[in-house]
C-alpha cells in the first residue's frame, strides 16, 4: 500500500512506522522500537463473529509486513466505557488503535472532548463533532450506492430509472443514489419499490421508463438495489420487459461470493460496484482472498468483506495523517481506492465488475 499524490511530494515511504528512535552514540543506530496497536474488538455478543473477521485480516496484514509492531487485543463489551478503555490501551503503552466496531463505541469515542492516542475506527458515529484524532473507516452501503452512481455519470449516462426493496435498508441504499444522481444534475425517468418477498415490477414499467415522456426523460441506465435472492427473482422480469436492455448497475450486495456458481450465472450481465478483493484473488498474493481462505480453512461468507477491511485498517495507520493534510491523496486498497475527507472519514472508491457465467469480471470502462 503506498500513498499517491497529486501533485505533491515528501509521501512516507511504503511500511514506514508511524515511530521511530536513535542511539545516543554518535555513528549508530539503536533499532527502533516496536509500535504497539491497541485492537478494539468485540468478543462476545451479536457482533463477536464480525469481530473475529477483522481480527484475522488485521492480523494476517501485521504477520505480512509488521515486524516493528506489536498487536495487542481488547475485549470490546460496553459501549459507554470504550472511551476508558482506550484510555487503558494507552497507559498500557499504545500509540495507536483500531476499533472499535460497533457504532454506539464508536459514537462514545465521537463524543469526547479528545482521545489519547490516534485511532482509526471501524464504524462512522452520527455525530458531526469529532476529536482531531479519531479517524472514521465504515463499510457503509450508502456509500456504495453513490459510487454506483458516480460511475454510471462518468460513463455518459443522466436519466435513470431506480429499482429498491419496500425497507429500510432498500431506502436507506436509494438515497444514496438519489443524493448523488440528482446533486450531479441526473434525472430519473422513474422509480419503483417493489415488495421485498414477492419481488415483481409492475407491467410496463421498464418500458414505459426506457422510452421516457413529456414529463421526464428516457432512463439509459438502471440503479438496482437487492439482496443477491432478490436480484434473482427481478433480473429474469427485467430482461423479459425491455428488450436492448440498457446497462444495470447494483452494489455488491447482489454478490454472495465465489462459491454460489449457480447463483451468479443467473445474473450474468449485472454490473455492480464491489471491494477490490472480492474481485482480485491473485493466487501468489499472501493477502488475496483466495491466499488467506485457504490459509485460514474457509472463510466466514457471512463476514467476507471484513477480512478486507481489517487488512486496509492495519495498513492504513502510517498514513492517516498524510491522507489527512493532502487533499487528493489516496492509497489503494483492499477495500477500494481509500482517502480521508475534512471529517478525517475514510472515503472508499470501488471497482465496476460484471457478472459472467464464471463469476464477477473486474471492469476497466463500459462502453454505453
Amino acid at each position: 500500500m503506498t500513498l499517491l499524490l497529486a501533485g505533491c511530494a515528501g509521501a512516507p515511504r511504503e511500511g514506514a512506522g508511524p515511530a521511530s528512535g536513535r542511539d545516543d552514540q554518535p555513528g549508530t543506530a539503536a533499532p527502533a522500537p516496536r509500535v504497539q496497536i491497541a485492537v478494539l474488538l468485540p468478543e462476545a455478543g451479536r457482533y463477536a463473529e464480525a469481530g473475529k473477521a477483522v481480527r484475522t485480516g488485521i492480523v494476517a496484514a501485521q504477520t505480512q509486513g509488521g515486524q516493528d509492531t506489536e498487536l495487542r487485543f481488547y475485549a470490546s463489551r460496553d459501549p459507554r466505557q470504550t472511551p476508558e478503555l482506550l484510555r487503558q490501551a494507552a497507559a498500557n503503552g499504545a500509540s495507536l488503535a483500531i476499533g472499535p466496531l460497533e457504532k454506539e463505541a464508536v459514537e462514545a469515542l465521537a463524543l469526547q472532548p479528545a482521545l489519547p492516542i490516534p485511532t482509526l475506527a471501524l464504524n462512522r458515529a452520527t455525530s458531526e463533532a469529532a476529536p482531531a484524532n479519531l479517524y472514521q473507516f465504515a463499510l457503509d452501503p450508502e456509500d456504495e450506492a453513490s459510487d454506483a452512481a458516480r460511475k454510471a455519470w462518468g460513463l455518459g449516462f443522466h436519466g435513470a430509472l431506480l429499482l429498491y426493496p419496500a425497507n429500510p435498508w432498500g431506502e436507506r441504499l436509494a438515497r444514496g443514489f438519489r443524493r448523488e444522481w440528482l446533486g450531479r444534475g441526473g434525472t430519473f425517468a422513474a422509480t419503483h419499490a417493489f415488495d421485498t418477498e414477492q419481488p415483481d415490477l409492475p407491467q410496463g414499467l421498464l418500458a414505459d421508463a426506457l422510452a421516457g415522456s413529456i414529463h421526464a426523460a428516457s432512463a439509459e441506465c438502471i440503479f438496482l438495489v437487492a439482496t443477491a435472492a432478490q436480484a434473482r427473482q427481478l433480473w429474469p422480469q427485467i430482461l423479459a420487459s425491455a428488450p436492448g436492455l440498457p446497462p444495470v448497475f447494483a452494489t455488491s450486495h447482489i454478490f454472495e461470493g465465489a462459491q454460489d456458481i449457480e447463483g451468479n450465472q443467473l445474473l450474468t450481465g449485472v454490473q455492480f460496484v464491489e471491494i477490490p478483493w472480492m474481485v482480485d484473488t491473485a493466487p501468489t498474493d499472501p493477502l488475496s482472498r483466495a491466499s488467506l481462505d485457504r490459509a485460514q480453512g474457509g472463510l466466514d461468507p457471512r463476514y467476507i468483506r471484513l477480512y478486507a477491511m481489517g487488512i486496509d485498517a492495519y495498513r492504513l495507520l502510517p498514513y492517516l495523517e498524510g491522507l489527512t493534510a493532502r487533499p487528493g491523496a489516496y492509497v489503494d486498497g483492499r477495500t477500494g481506492r481509500l482517502s480521508i475527507d475534512d471529517r478525517r472519514r475514510v472515503q472508499r472508491e470501488l471497482v465496476l465488475a460484471r457478472m459472467d457465467s464464471l463469476g464477477p469480471t473486474r471492469l476497466a470502462t463500459l462502453t454505453p
